[in-house]
């Protein structure tokens, strides 16, 4: 009978574990925290979870919170500046957003309730080849521990080499959304601010987050520490929020503002980088990357835990009807892998640079049309086919052409140009740090 080891307790180890127990096969989740530690530790991610996501949890049986908890259609997008625009796009199906304490703990309960084997503590790279001889094949589903420096950086497809952004995302009280909305703000210049309702061990709570450009406005209030002054930590959101967000602004309640509590708030940056989707161990077996460990992106385009369920089914399905396990099938598995996750791969890493003329008539078309709005929010369900579009100026063109959209001729070649800062977007996110130790938790 075929023994599956994952190392690793986030979205992709969970989703994974549980397709294979719904195949029979065993299952053994090595997990740095038991179900209970999960529920009492600090917030790892914000994460919003889109349709086809959410489909893969009904299949697996853990579709827990469907039926009207904190779910959202619609997507407002603001642009501040000298010529404000905004936007809302409506999404095909309705995303989710629940605690990632209480998502990954109960998903844990439910693998372990299944049959599924969970042990508990740290695992080290040091560790991985005894693991992998107690298994006929072994997957990593996690960076800590060093883990993630096993599979070598692919400099064409990593252009970053430290993190594009700082990033301070919590849970607040105050904000009123009755509409069951996400809010999102792209400050040019200076980052994204980004708002939508959350699950969570309260009613009535809003995950809130910052993603700063170093060296702005933004980033100042991101590096404050709320133990050292929780006061001045929640006036200084107040601020940013007043003069780049005011629609969330108008929506708080000013003395029932504020981040719920200290455990409730995650700080830290991540470095994107794609890496070698497998490894041979000095035993001469395969050890297969997963998630993160494979596809670490930042989380402005919210697509780490959705692209982590993905690869989680397109890897069990290989798992489930082969039964060997060599390098041709890990190699196998890395380019089907690759297929999906690349093109959102390239899709963030440009949101986190300047942007290209068409990306930006992209944007002011979504202000103006309608169709173009409702396709850029569904650019976050169907995020591997938006760099079809966002990745060249044809698929812009097509795109816009589609929905009878023209954009402005450029000025004249004479004509003396002022370009504005990169205009930047984030949705609900994953954030998971991957080169320095900063203060967020890998989820």
């Amino acid at each position: 009978m075929t023994n599956i080891g994952i190392v690793g307790a986030g979205v992709a180890g969970l989703h994974l574990g549980l397709y294979l127990r719904q195949q029979g096969i065993e299952t053994t989740l090595y997990a740095e925290k038991n179900a209970e530690q999960q529920f009492a530790s600090r917030i790892p991610a914000l994460v919003a979870r889109v349709g086809h996501t959410r489909e893969r949890e009904r299949q697996l049986g853990v579709n827990h919170w469907d039926g009207g908890h904190n779910e959202f259609n619609n997507m407002n997008f603001h642009i501040p500046g000298e010529h404000p625009m905004s936007f809302t796009g409506h999404s095909v199906d309705p995303l989710i957003a629940v605690d990632m304490r209480i998502y990954l703990g109960r998903l844990q309960e439910d693998f372990a309730a299944r049959g599924g084997h969970v042990v508990v503590g740290l695992t080290k790279a040091s560790d991985l080849e005894a693991l992998s001889e107690k298994h006929d094949l072994l997957l990593v589903a996690t960076g800590r521990g060093g883990i993630t420096e096993l599979f070598p950086v692919i400099e064409e497809d990593s252009p970053y080499t430290q993190p594009q952004r700082w990033i301070s995302m919590g849970l607040f009280t105050g904000i009123r959304n009755v509409e069951m909305n996400a809010y999102v703000t792209f400050a040019p210049g200076q980052g994204e601010i980004f708002e939508f309702p959350i699950y969570s061990f309260a009613p009535n709570i809003t995950g809130l987050g910052i993603e700063s450009i170093p060296g702005t406005a933004f980033d100042a209030w991101t590096h404050l520490r709320y133990e050292d002054d929780p006061q001045a930590f929640n006036n200084g959101l107040l601020e940013l929020l007043r003069e780049y967000a005011p629609g969330t602004y108008s929506r708080i309640d000013l003395e029932k503002f504020g981040l719920t509590r200290p455990l409730d708030l995650m700080q830290g940056g991540v470095t994107p980088a794609v890496r070698k989707g497998y490894a041979t161990l000095p035993n001469g077996k395969q050890v297969i990357a997963i998630g993160d460990a494979h596809f670490g992106n930042d989380p402005i385009t919210g697509q780490g835990a959705n692209t982590a369920s993905r690869m989680a089914f397109l890897i069990g399905e290989e798992i489930s009807t082969n039964q060997v396990f060599d390098e041709e099938f890990a190699r196998r598995i890395e380019q089907r892998v690759r297929a999906y996750a690349a093109p959102i791969a390239k899709w963030s890493n440009a949101m986190l640079g300047q942007p290209e003329q068409h990306m930006i008539d992209l944007m002011v078309g979504a202000a103006q049309n309608q169709g173009l709005a409702d396709e850029f929010a569904r650019f976050f369900e169907k995020a591997n086919e938006a760099w079809d579009s966002f990745g060249s100026a044809e698929g812009a063109a097509a795109l816009m052409a589609k929905h009878g959209y023209q954009p402005a001729p450029a000025p004249a070649p004479e004509a003396e140009v002022t370009i504005e800062p990169a205009i930047h977007l984030t949705s609900a996110t994953d954030p998971r740090p991957r080169a320095a130790e900063p203060e967020a938790v890998a989820a």
